[in-house]
């Protein structure tokens, strides 16, 4: 059985246990601090604020405005006007498309024996961690589309007609582009086996009140540590919000989903550029809203890099009374959720030790945790039969 707790430490520790050429158990352990909530207990909004903006374990824009949105909520504040909205929407489009970026020129490239980009990252971190002005983040947003045009995914945007078939993908990775090679050796590791159950359903992006409508005025412990939409666990991040795209679309029905969420990942980093660009525009969900769910309690949804990100707060006598943060990371690695589920779908044949080492780095790489992680397998031999 698959199972999760929370670890005493500050790392996720990812324990597989292998048995007949075959991963047949996987156990997730993620450190407290992942869940920031209890930690702006007793703490004034504006407190509260500032410290997860300097202190978040991940996603510190994204947490910071989540605490704030929702206290604003809770003391019957009215939601910010569309100057303030603009602003947010294009801090936390920028934090997501440096968080996405860290991860494709940075982590992903070794993975496969290419060295880092760990210039070209630091030139577009630097502007992306940094306040701006208008008219400088609609020019980042430029430059950061020509980032993904020209260099990470070329073979793609110099064609017009889309590949038909995993043949004409592979062809468009050859023709160019960063991201190309790292694609190459993941789809060279082959497809993988259906999870057994199936694959874990794909998160819908919903507003604060669905989500108050779904969840109830305030969590339970256990949705905090194992949330569920619909009584099962679900995939939150860049492929829950990407799969209806064409390309996704065609590495999934070939069986190769670690792929498609690092495509799903550079489409990603392309819509942050687009709302740098133009934010809160019509055509897209913001990727923050909050309500009132009662008096004195507030509850905000805020779209991040590795997913949805859900805070509920209380206020009484001017500090945050209690605190329910939902990152991610707790729907990625739920017990039951796509990373459990696909850590023992190995291949059709076996895998060897390292074989399962390395499809259990990608795949947890690509779902993104927000604290460093380890993978470590275990060897049980096969129990001998009774004569």
């Amino acid at each position: 059985m698959n199972t999760q707790a929370p670890a005493g430490d500050d790392i996720i520790r990812i324990t597989a246990t292998r048995q007949g050429g075959n991963v047949t158990q996987v156990k997730v352990q993620i450190p407290a601090l992942a869940w920031m909530g209890t930690q702006v207990v007793g703490m004034t909004p504006a407190t509260a604020t500032t410290h997860l903006r300097a202190h978040s374990s991940h996603s510190p824009r994204a947490h910071a405005c989540a605490v704030e949105q929702a206290c604003a909520r809770a003391l019957g504040e009215p939601p910010p006007d569309e100057d303030a909205q603009i602003a947010m929407e294009r801090i936390l489009a920028a934090e997501m498309a440096d968080t996405h970026l860290r991860r494709l020129l940075i982590d992903w490239p070794p993975e496969f024996g290419f060295e880092p980009r760990l210039n070209r990252f630091a030139e577009f971190h630097r502007q992306l961690i940094a306040p701006s002005e208008p008219e400088a983040a609609f020019a980042l947003g430029g430059e950061v589309l020509d980032l993904v045009a020209r260099e990470m995914l070329a073979g793609f945007f110099n064609q017009i007609r889309m590949p038909h078939g995993i043949g004409e993908f592979i062809d468009r990775l050859n023709a160019g582009g960063s991201l190309s090679s790292v694609m190459n050796g993941l789809i060279a590791m082959g497809a993988s086996a259906p999870p057994a159950g199936g694959p874990s359903q794909l998160l819908g992006t919903l507003s604060a009140a669905a989500w108050v409508n779904s969840v109830g005025h305030w969590p339970t412990p256990e949705f905090i540590r194992y949330p569920t939409y619909g009584g099962a666990p679900a995939e939150t991040g860049p492929l829950a919000r990407h799969a209806p795209s064409p390309l996704v679309r065609l590495l999934l029905e070939r069986g190769h989903r670690v792929s498609a969420r690092l495509f799903a990942k550079a489409i990603d980093v392309a819509d942050c550029a687009s709302r740098m660009r133009h934010p809160n525009t019509d055509d897209v969900p913001p990727l923050i809203d909050a309500v009132q769910v009662e008096p004195a309690v507030g509850m905000a949804r805020v779209a991040t890099a590795r997913g949805a990100l859900l805070c509920w707060v209380r206020i009484a006598d001017g500090v945050i009374s209690d605190c329910a943060m939902v990152p991610a990371g707790a729907w990625n690695f739920h017990p039951d959720g796509p990373f459990c589920r696909e850590a023992v779908s190995g291949p059709a044949g076996g895998e060897d030790l390292e074989g399962a080492r390395k499809r259990l780095s990608v795949l947890a790489l690509a779902l993104d945790p927000s604290i460093a992680h380890t993978v470590d397998i275990t060897e049980r031999t096969a129990a001998r039969k009774r004569a």
